[in-house]
C-alpha cells in the first residue's frame, strides 16, 4: 500500500478585537486566512506543481525490527541476517514513480520513504495521520520501464550501473478503464557488479573455457551523474489510459546528480540504553552508538571516525533472534535529547530527519487474520495471491508470535515529524521537536505501537518531459517532473506502548 504526505498542515485560528473608529466589531471564528498566523517552525514544504514524481533511494536498515513495509511495501518480517539476498549493511535500492497527465499542485510534498522535509533549514513540521491524493489524479504510461543509468541500457550493457523500474501493470486488461499506472523497482543493494560463468562463444561445449558474465549490475552509484530515461508509450485509442507517446529525451537531456553515501553517523544521548527485547542494557550516563545495524564496540566514548567502518557482527550468530539490530533511546527517555553527528562533506544538499509514530499492530487486520485448522493449529488466512498454495503461510495469532522486534504496524503513519537540518554536522532532536506528535498519539485510544526514524542525504532535480496524452486523447503540457535521490538510513527508537 502506498501512502503520501499532505502539503502543509497548520492550525486554524482568528482572534477578534474591538473595532476602533466606529467600524463593525469582529466576532470570533474558527478560521483564518491562508498564510496568516502560522508559526514558522510548523510550516511544511511549499506546494510546487509538477507533472510527476520519481524517487530513487538507497535504504539502509540500521536497527532492529525494520521491515520492508516501512517503504510502503507489504511484509512485516524484519530486514536482517535471516532475510535472503541481504548482507551487511542490510540495504535495499528502491525506486518508485507516478507520472501524471496534468500538473499536480503539491507534487513536491509527496515522499514514499520517510517524509518530505520543510523548505527552511533548521525547521520541523508535524503531520497527523496523513492521507494521500490517491484518486485525485490520473497517471500516465511512459513505456514499459524507466531507468537510471551511468550509460547504456540496464540489463543489456554490462558496463551500465543503475536501476530499471518496471511498469505496473505490465500487461493491460481487456477493459483498461480506471487502470492506475505506476513504476517500481526494488533490489538488494549491489555495490559492485555480480558475475557468473557462462559458456564461451568460442568453445560453447568446453566447461573449462567458460567466461564471466554480469548478471546483476551495481544499482546505486553514489556521487555520480546518471541519465534518466523512459521510452514513451502510446495506449490504444479504445483504452482510456493516459500516456506520454515520446521518450523523455525529446524534451531535453535528463542528467541526475546522485548523492554521496550518507557515511558515518554517530548517535549519542544521556540516559538508559535498550536492546531489541526492550531490556535495559545500560541504566544511565552518556551513551555513544554508531548508527548501523549492530554495534559490537565496547561501551565508552566513540567519535565519528570510529563509525567510518562497520562493526564486526557476532561470528556465531546466524539468525535474527540471536543477531538483533540496535534500538536507540528516544528523546522522551533522555535528559536533553538525542544528538546526531555526521560528516557534512559530500554531494547532496538536503539533510533530513523524520520521526514516524506508528499504531499498534492490529491482529484483526487482513495482514494478520488467522484461520484455525484443527485443534490448536492456527494459520494466517491465505491472501488472494496465495489461494492456489497447498499450505497457507504460518500465522501471527498473538503479539508473542509477531516477527521478532516488530513494534508498531509498518504501514501506519499516525504522526510524522519532519525536519530539514543545517548541514553543519550536528543536530539534537529534543522532546520539544516531538511535543505535538507525542500529545497526539497520547490522546489516541490505543496510543502508539512503535517509533522509527529516517535520516537522509539527498538531491532534488526538475526534469523536463514531453506533453502527455490524457485519457480523452487531449494534449496536456505537464512541464517538469521532480526526481528525488536519497541515501536513507532507518533506525528504531525504544517505545513503551
Amino acid at each position: 500500500m502506498i501512502r503520501f504526505l499532505p502539503a502543509i498542515l497548520a492550525t486554524l485560528a482568528l482572534t477578534a478585537c474591538e473595532a476602533p473608529f466606529g467600524r463593525r466589531a469582529g466576532t470570533e471564528a474558527d478560521v483564518k486566512f491562508v498564510g496568516v498566523g502560522v508559526h514558522p517552525d510548523e510550516v511544511g514544504p511549499p506546494p510546487e506543481p509538477y507533472g510527476g514524481v520519481v524517487e530513487y533511494d538507497h535504504v539502509d536498515f540500521a536497527g532492529a525490527g525494520l521491515p520492508l513495509g516501512l517503504m510502503g511495501l507489504s511484509g512485516s518480517d524484519a530486514v536482517g541476517p535471516n532475510l535472503l539476498s541481504f548482507e551487511p549493511p542490510y540495504s535495499a535500492v528502491f525506486g518508485f514513480s507516478y507520472i501524471f497527465d496534468t500538473k499536480l499542485s503539491a507534487a513536491s510534498t509527496l515522499a514514499q520513504v520517510g517524509a518530505a522535509p520543510p523548505a527552511a533549514e533548521g525547521t520541523c513540521y508535524t503531520s497527523y495521520s496523513p492521507s494521500g491524493p490517491i484518486g485525485s489524479f490520473t497517471t500516465a504510461d511512459v513505456g514499459d520501464y524507466m531507468e537510471f543509468s551511468t550509460g547504456g541500457t540496464i540489463g543489456i550493457d554490462e558496463e551500465a550501473e543503475g536501476i530499471r523500474f518496471s511498469r505496473t501493470p505490465a500487461d493491460y486488461p481487456a477493459n483498461a478503464a480506471d487502470t492506475f499506472v505506476y513504476y517500481i523497482g526494488v533490489e538488494a543493494y549491489t555495490p559492485q557488479p555480480r558475475t557468473h560463468l557462462v559458456p564461451s562463444s568460442d568453445a560453447p561445449d568446453d566447461p573449462a573455457a567458460m567466461v564471466p558474465s554480469v548478471y546483476r549490475q551495481a544499482n546505486y552509484p553514489f556521487g555520480e551523474n546518471l541519465t534518466f530515461r523512459f521510452p514513451g508509450g502510446h495506449t490504444r485509442p479504445d483504452q482510456n489510459v493516459s500516456s506520454i507517446p515520446l521518450p523523455n529525451s525529446a524534451a531535453g537531456d535528463a542528467e541526475i546528480p546522485m548523492p554521496d553515501a550518507l557515511g558515518p553517523v554517530r548517535i549519542s544521548w544521556s540516559g538508559p540504553r535498550y536492546n531489541a527485547n526492550a531490556e535495559v542494557v545500560s541504566d544511565s550516563g552518556i551513551q555513544d552508538r554508531c548508527f548501523e545495524f549492530v554495534d559490537t564496540r565496547a561501551d565508552g566514548e566513540l567519535t565519528l571516525d570510529d563509525c567510518r567502518e562497520l562493526a564486526d557482527p557476532p561470528g556465531d550468530a546466524q539468525t535474527f533472534d540471536s543477531f538483533p539490530g540496535q534500538v536507540f533511546t528516544g528523546p522522551w527517555d533522555t535528559d536533553d535529547g538525542v544528538t546526531f553527528e555526521w560528516d557534512p562533506n559530500g554531494q547532496g544538499d538536503q539533510i533530513a530527519l523524520s520521526v514516524r509514530f506508528m499504531a499498534p499492530v492490529d491482529l484483526d487486520a487482513s495482514d494478520y487474520q488467522v484461520l484455525t485448522v484443527g485443534e490448536g493449529a492456527t494459520e494466517r488466512s491465505p491472501q488472494a495471491c496465495e489461494e492456489d498454495e497447498a499450505e497457507p503461510k504460518p500465522l501471527y495469532a498473538s503479539e508473542a508470535q509477531l516477527p521478532s522486534g516488530l513494534r508498531g504496524d509498518p504501514q501506519s503513519q499516525m504522526a510524522i515529524v519532519s525536519c530539514l537540518l543545517e548541514n553543519n554536522g550536528s543536530f539534537t532532536l529534543t522532546r520539544d521537536h516531538l511535543a505535538d506528535a507525542l500529545d497526539f498519539v497520547e490522546a489516541e485510544p490505543d496510543g502508539a505501537g512503535g517509533v522509527v526514524f529516517f535520516f537522509s542525504r539527498g538531491t532534488q532535480t526538475p526534469v523536463p518531459v514531453p506533453a502527455a496524452k490524457d485519457a480523452f486523447g487531449q494534449r496536456q503540457v505537464i512541464d517538469s517532473i521532480l526526481v528525488t535521490t536519497r541515501s536513507v538510513r532507518i533506525g528504531r527508537f525504544h517505545w513503551e506502548e
